[in-house]
């Protein structure tokens, strides 16, 4: 995480260096009156009308209306650059031409050796250049560039762009491929508002316009840029309230949160669908209106949820904030009529690559977070709750997994079945506190002395069975004697109380047709055998008659 918080940083700080645009106008004079440029109702964003004042020599911004350019003499093949036009058009009449050219990003015959982050007019001459502008909504950055000065300019831009559009696109289909295949819906809203973020950026460059099937948004003009960045909010709405589980951490917050961002964001989109009003012009003061509006409360749910333990918030907030600082950095200098500085230009891009990049990791946190939860609660619900060995159903399963890898891979499998010898009368003498304690004596003897922990499970009772795969009957008897003797040895005495715990154990094989019932079932008779014949001692199933151990009990003694 640190070393993508120095990598950004150390490409914003280079990012100046990389600035090459000149100005090289010599004056700018306004044509059309001011009083018209009112009645067409200039606006900037969120701000009210905006009137530009004659330029002179210091003025390199222009609005809506008609201008009168002066190029400064001298510039080798000059072309009059319009950078981020986003909704303009613009006309040009170049003098030595003496033919008007009108373009904007949505044209489809844009010259294609340049990117559409500017609108480009190769000029034929010195001579004075009449432009008109129509449909801004930002005050335009206008300049008269030297042709290759601008090709090496526009060439860095499209190598730092491109790039982090890769990472955004790679990252986005990758996790897309995880919601293929789990069906999980917050990696769907993730590719989704990662992938619809991407085409807003790329529509506002006016790039998505030049690639193959993107381009028949440019039919959509404007309206598809607001719908587009539309359909990103409401997704990055419920992304968040999912991703950083916000409905359960600030119910109330997450409830406003979804209804002035998805609600609210998805009526102003449906009214731009529709046929009626036909005038969309309020469309983007209203949007922008919401969208700082959701900015505002999602930010405050986020920190409510991660002040209240949820990590995931966090993951959001470190993601989220830097691309929404950029963004409104970015309108407000356009606003303002303010030239996009080479940081803000081409690290909004990074920035978005930054944020696809660090909610990836926290989708990969929240998965490892969600699998620990599950393998905790698996472990509980296949745990003996006493002495903390697997329970039946946990040791059925293990057993039957044994038998899978016998049938597929050949690996013997054979069990011992382990009963303690008068363990009631230990209950009886001495209380059932005592005989819990004996019953996690003997599993600890056979769990760390013999490292057979995940294999022991208790059936309940005194009754317990050990899986041992890779072992062939006559080395289980052997194993079996093993246990015997340690239980005898080390549960003679137990919390200070002698209580000589002792064991029957039957051993059995696994054979061709055998199930996890049949199996255990065969080494219980050994067990029972063992029993009948005095206990402390170990019966194979392939001898029954003959026991393992030297003590025999007398004739007639009882078995338990």
């Amino acid at each position: 995480m640190k070393q993508g918080w120095w990598s950004l940083l150390l490409l914003l700080a280079l990012l100046p260096t990389m600035d090459v645009r000149g100005e090289n106008i010599a004056r700018i004079d306004r044509i059309q009156p001011l009083a018209l440029e009112q009645q067409a109702g200039q606006r900037a964003g969120l701000f009210s009308e905006r009137r530009f004042d004659d330029g002179g020599a210091t003025v390199r911004v222009i609005g809506n209306g008609e201008w009168r350019l002066e190029p400064t003499p001298g510039v080798r093949e000059p072309l009059l650059v319009f950078y981020h036009p986003y909704t303009a058009r613009v006309t040009v009449l170049d003098e030595a031409e003496g033919t008007p050219r009108r373009r904007d990003i949505f044209s489809a015959d844009l010259d294609p050796q340049y990117s559409r982050r500017a609108l480009v007019f190769p000029l034929q001459g010195d001579g004075p250049v009449y432009v008109k502008v129509e449909g801004a909504r930002y005050p335009l950055h206008v300049s008269v560039e030297s042709g290759p000065s601008y090709a090496v300019a526009d060439l860095w831009h499209v190598r730092l762009v491109l790039p982090a559009i890769g990472v955004v696109l790679g990252v986005s289909l990758a996790v897309l491929l995880f919601w293929a295949v789990l069906r999980e819906r917050v990696y769907l809203l993730y590719a989704g508002a990662m992938l619809f973020q991407l085409l807003y950026a790329l529509c506002s460059y006016g790039e998505a316009y030049a690639w193959p099937g993107l381009s028949l948004l440019a039919r959509f003009g404007a309206q598809g840029i607001w719908g587009t960045g539309t359909l990103a909010t409401i997704l990055l709405v419920y992304l968040w309230l999912d991703y950083a589980g916000l409905r359960r951490v600030a119910p109330r917050l997450a409830w406003l949160v979804r209804v002035v961002g998805a609600y609210g964001c998805g009526l102003t989109l449906l009214l731009l669908l529709l046929p009626w009003p036909a005038d969309k012009a309020w469309f983007p003061d209203i949007a922008n209106a919401l969208f700082l509006l959701t900015n505002a409360i999602a930010l405050v749910t986020l920190v409510v949820a991660w002040r209240r333990g949820q990590r995931h918030a966090a993951y959001v907030l470190i993601a989220w904030v830097p691309l929404l600082v950029f963004t409104m950095t970015r309108a407000l200098r356009f606003s303002a009529g303010e030239r996009a500085e080479p940081w803000l230009e081409y690290g909004l891009p990074w920035v978005l690559a930054f944020t696809a990049v660090v909610l990836a990791l926290g989708l990969a946190d929240r998965m490892l977070t969600f699998r620990r939860e599950r393998d905790r609660a698996k472990a509980h619900a296949e745990r003996d709750g006493l002495t903390g060995v697997l329970n039946r159903g946990g040791i059925e399963h293990r057993l039957d997994w044994a038998l899978i890898e016998r049938q597929r891979e050949g690996i013997p499998v054979s069990l011992l079945f382990i009963d303690l010898d008068h363990f009631k009368q230990v209950n009886d003498r001495h209380g059932h506190a005592l005989g819990d304690a004996c019953l996690r004596a003997v599993t600890r003897v056979i769990s760390q002395r013999f490292q057979y922990g995940d294999q022991l499970g208790r059936l309940g009772g005194e009754e317990f069975v050990l899986v041992l795969a890779g072992v062939e009957l006559p080395a289980a008897v052997r194993f079996g004697e093993e246990v015997g003797e340690r239980i005898r040895r080390d549960c003679a005495s137990v919390e200070g109380v002698p209580v000589g715990v002792t064991a029957s154990i039957g051993a059995a094989h696994a054979r061709d047709g055998d199930t996890v019932t049949s199996l255990i079932a065969r080494a219980d008779h050994a067990m029972y055998a063992a029993k009948r014949a005095g206990g402390d001692r170990v019966v194979g199933e392939d001898a029954l008659s003959v026991p393992s151990h030297t003590t025999k009990a007398p004739e007639g003694a009882p078995v338990d």
